[in-house]
């Protein structure tokens, strides 16, 4: 059995989609100068490279989904991350005890979160969606590949995510402190309940999002899934630069300790080195499957997907 995938909506005047190519191109120029230049400066290159995320994947996303479904994965990636992240605050469930140190906040957390968590979300979406060979495109279930997809690919799109937070979590915490946890935890300061809490908080929005999208795959051809040059190539990118932002970090480390709450000290290169390594064994490494996949062809259509052939596009 073929799986209906969405029909794409008539296409933009060439030169508007020109324009939004380069704003993408830009947007990931821009995330990989930040993620290699600015640590060496002192600056915190994760959090201006995350807020990068975010413009991108508003044009992308609504290029490749359409206005509706764009803003359903927005809504359904803010609303519940922010009600976790309140929930955790107030209860300790699911991440553990911890507050936020900057304002204006939304309840008890950040304004900023809900959309670091879309935009991150989104290019760890593709990402895993890359791995999965276009997998956001075959979610029907009435085809076994796309039940197996309506499951894998929320699980893998969460893992992807949560990759990216066990590396940078102890650095943006313990040493920046822009958010403090109350007991300390054993991973720099960090406690082994917040990345489960990451994976299941991450796991509920996109399995919600899957659902939306397999619902629609269902009904027949849709609006949107418009196919932008190097539009899988760009989202990996991004995320293989914030893996980027812990290598100038370790090099342009100072010698000294940090005092977590619950009275452990931690070394800040050490806190540093360990980024560094995590995110070349991770996020990296998952980055350059992606590509990897992307420059075989895996991509271009997948084998038995009943997908029609894409046009030729810049990689």
């Amino acid at each position: 059995m073929t799986t209906t995938v969405p029909a794409p909506t008539p296409a933009a005047p060439r030169p508007t989609r020109r324009v939004l190519d380069k704003i993408q191109w830009i947007f990931v120029g821009l995330a990989a100068t930040t993620a290699i230049l600015l640590p060496l400066t002192g600056t915190n290159a994760i959090f201006i490279a995350l807020l990068l995320t975010i413009p991108f994947a508003a044009v992308h996303g609504v290029r490749r989904y359409g206005w509706r479904r764009f803003l359903a994965f927005f809504a359904v990636t803010f609303v519940v991350s922010n009600a976790f992240e309140n929930l955790s605050i107030v209860t300790g469930f699911p991440f553990g005890d911890y507050h936020y140190t900057g304002d204006p906040k939304l309840f008890h957390v950040p304004i900023f979160i809900g959309p670091i968590y879309f935009g991150l979300g989104y290019i760890s979406w593709l990402t895993a969606s890359t791995v999965l060979d276009r997998a956001d495109e075959r979610l029907n279930p009435r085809a076994r590949l796309g039940k197996v997809n309506i499951v894998a690919l929320p699980a893998l799109a969460a893992a992807v995510m949560t990759m990216f937070d066990v590396a940078s979590d102890s650095q943006a915490s313990t040493v920046i402190e822009t958010w403090i946890w109350h007991d300390g935890g054993g991973v720099f300061g960090v406690p082994y309940t917040n990345y489960l809490g990451w994976w299941l908080v991450t796991y509920i929005f996109f399995q919600i999002f899957a659902l939306i999208l397999a619902e629609a795959q269902t009904r027949g051809p849709q609006p949107g899934s418009v196919v932008a040059p190097g539009s899988l190539t760009q989202p990996v990118l991004i995320y293989g630069a914030l893996g980027l932002t812990s290598i100038p970090y370790f090099f342009a480390a100072e010698p000294g300790t940090v005092v977590d709450m619950a009275g452990a000290p931690w070394s800040i290169s050490a806190i540093n080195e360990t980024m560094m390594t995590i995110n070349i064994f991770t996020v990296v490494t998952v980055a350059f499957l992606a590509l990897t996949k992307i420059a075989r062809g895996d991509t271009a259509t997948p084998r038995g997907s009943g997908l029609p052939r894409r046009p030729p596009t810049s990689r």
